[in-house]
């Protein structure tokens, strides 16, 4: 089942280039994890850097298709938290893989072009959520050897399915390029995200968070905005 998703997923880009309406790009940002080594919802010095990029194409001027790859290090660690949990000792490091498909909603843009083909910069924000497949590689940290056989656990999966909700914002600064930036959190349905389940808090999975800049080119007829419209 996830060989054909991710499958389906890398035979998207192929397929909106030959499309020719796709703007192609690249994200660089940060990612950080929640779950049963994070005593808060976030721990903001836990922050990791993520990079990734992606093919967007588009069906109109307010709906975009995204097939989106996102690759990253998160850590979590029990020094951070203000009860018992710090004398506990653990922490965790991992590499995340997301490949995702992304359908975004942009309210307000309109054509980039004026009815005379003169381009017209805009800022069109927007919101986006989609279906993909995360792949993670835990390691458990511990500081009392009797905790080492605890780990890795019985059954922990390293793969899961990601529901990502993303908002962002996109400005179209020259008919072939535009520059952005994004926050998104990452639903999973894992709780093996920080390789610790059963010995934390197993009746909540794990998520993620991913944010940055972004930066594309357009592709395509762009002075019909993609024949969406003639002018």
């Amino acid at each position: 089942m996830y060989r054909t998703i991710l499958s389906l997923l890398l035979a998207i880009p192929f397929q909106l280039w030959s499309q020719q309406k796709v703007d192609i790009g690249l994200f660089s940002g940060f990612s950080n994890y929640q779950g049963d080594l994070v005593e808060n919802p976030i721990a903001l010095s836990e922050t990791k850097f993520a990079y990734g990029g992606f093919f967007r194409y588009h069906l109109n001027e307010k709906f975009k298709c995204r097939a989106n790859f996102i690759y990253g290090h998160m850590t979590g660690d029990d020094a951070n938290a203000k009860s018992g949990k710090k004398e506990r000792g653990w922490s965790f490091k991992s590499n995340v893989l997301e490949a995702t498909l992304v359908g975004e909603y942009h309210p307000f843009e309109r054509n980039r072009f004026s009815s005379t083909g003169l381009f017209m910069p805009q800022v069109s924000p927007y919101v986006g959520l989609g279906l993909g497949i995360a792949s993670f590689t835990p390691e458990v940290i511990v500081t009392n050897p009797l905790d080492k056989d605890l780990f890795p656990e019985k059954g922990a999966k390293t793969t899961s399915f990601s529901f990502p909700l993303i908002l962002g914002v996109r400005a179209d600064l020259l008919d072939f390029f535009s520059l952005g930036f994004e926050l998104g959190v990452r639903a999973t349905f894992s709780d093996y995200l920080d390789g610790v389940s059963k010995y934390g808090n197993n009746t909540r999975n794990d998520w993620f968070w991913v944010g940055g800049i972004t930066a594309s080119l357009f592709f395509g007829d762009n002075h019909t905005d993609f024949n969406f419209r003639e002018n």
